[in-house]
């Protein structure tokens, strides 16, 4: 199944290529692209029978839509097997092994008339991991959505995740806009999205509906990514379709992480959103240090991501969860070289957990109360991959507000 996934996204790169040579889009463009049959309307030059061609490639492209999600056309290419016996299979539940995740690709279109200069929004094509791709959404199935951390993909989340696939959840982890292999359908507009909270969250949300997912029981976001979770999970509209969210090392409420870079986020931002900058700026990237980023994309994203977080809404959407009773679960470790332990500690406060629910793990488990925290006071920032198992046991007692049942 993965290599046929390879192939198709080969596959799907190369006509992105035709469709790019159509018109080519820059950056902060005014033009209003949100469909492949509008990109062609905007090429009078071309000959007719390159504009013929560009039309078999768009309509083409578009047919693959389905090609990186479903199962069933993927599964008949490399072995022949009907339709119907492929239906049997994906109905037959079988148990996960718990070890891998499905990597896909999936076409997302989101941020309809948020944009003043791309009123009709982005199409991203969009890399994630389901447990159980191609199957159509059973309301008798745990739905465990991940999110991961700037800079990261959502690979960062198969260790916990692997857990809850192993138990029967359906398991999906997107990748974020400006991370890893997601990526915008047309050149150009990946510097559209600015990576703010409202962004993100709305990315995500479209996300789940391409895959027709009606509800999630339960959030498990990571770092930067559990400040679109708590608007998810307690911005209000949204609250019974999110039915719980876990927050492992959340960034602060009353202060930016990496504070020390804020001033050189500030001017990586000015420099890149000028295209004539950035190849000097290219240039320079490398020889800065911006975080936990490594490459030339991930110092680019991280910077626009700290610019634009809004920290006195985060708060708001804090108290929210409290004020809304949504069941949450906090994890963090003390030894953080960035945050200070009373930070994690003031936002587990902000979330309305009693300090009588705060456990800390000192290499015994207990059954954590909720709404709950747990600090782990020998680890630092990355304890979601020092300790998968214990996080993903703990988290269980979200799921098992709505499915007692399930057990390890």
């Amino acid at each position: 199944m993965t290599l046929v996934a390879r192939s198709s996204r080969l596959l799907i790169d190369n006509l992105k290529r035709h469709l790019s040579s159509v018109c080519h889009i820059h950056h902060r463009t005014s033009h209003k692209f949100p469909y492949v049959a509008k990109f062609l309307s905007y090429s009078p030059a071309i000959s007719q029978q390159n504009l013929v061609f560009k039309y078999f490639t768009a309509s083409v492209f578009l047919s693959l839509r389905k090609l990186s999600t479903t199962r069933s056309i993927a599964i008949f290419w490399k072995d022949k097997i009907s339709v119907q016996d492929t239906n049997k299979m994906n109905n037959s539940h079988t148990s996960h092994d718990g070890k891998s995740l499905v990597n896909r690709y999936i076409f997302v279109q989101t941020l309809d008339q948020f944009y003043e200069d791309v009123p009709d929004g982005i199409i991203l094509d969009t890399a994630y991991a389901d447990s159980r791709p191609g199957e159509a959404y059973d309301k008798y199935v745990p739905v465990v959505l991940g999110l991961h951390d700037t800079p990261g993909t959502h690979h960062d989340l198969l260790p916990i995740l692997g857990t809850f696939a192993k138990l029967g959840c359906r398991t999906i982890a997107p990748t974020f806009p400006g991370h890893g292999e997601t990526q915008s359908l047309m050149r150009g507009l990946d510097n559209v999205f600015c990576h703010s909270t409202i962004e993100r969250a709305l990315f995500v949300h479209n996300f789940l509906n391409e895959l027709d997912i009606r509800r999630v029981d339960m959030v498990v976001a990571i770092g930067a990514a559990c400040y679109p979770a708590l608007r998810l999970c307690a911005g209000g509209d949204l609250t019974n379709f999110y039915r719980s969210m876990a927050l492992i090392s959340p960034w602060p409420l009353t202060r930016k992480r990496y504070e020390a870079n804020i001033e050189l986020a500030r001017r990586i931002q000015y420099l890149w959103d000028n295209p004539l900058l950035r190849p000097p700026v290219r240039l320079l990237l490398p020889s800065y240090k911006d975080g936990k980023s490594q490459t030339i994309r991930e110092k680019v994203t991280s910077a626009y991501l700290l610019n634009n977080l809004n920290l006195p809404e985060a708060a708001g959407f804090a108290l929210a969860a409290g004020i809304l009773n949504v069941p949450r679960f906090v994890m963090f470790g003390e030894c953080d070289h960035e945050v200070e332990k009373n930070l994690y500690y003031d936002f587990v406060d902000k979330m309305e957990i009693p300090k009588a629910n705060i456990s800390t793990y000192k290499g015994k488990l207990d059954f954590p109360k909720l709404p709950g925290a747990m600090a782990f006071p020998e680890d630092n920032y990355d304890i979601h991959m020092e300790h998968p198992g214990v996080i993903s046991i703990s988290l269980l007692s979200l799921l098992k507000l709505f499915y007692p049942n399930i057990q390890l």
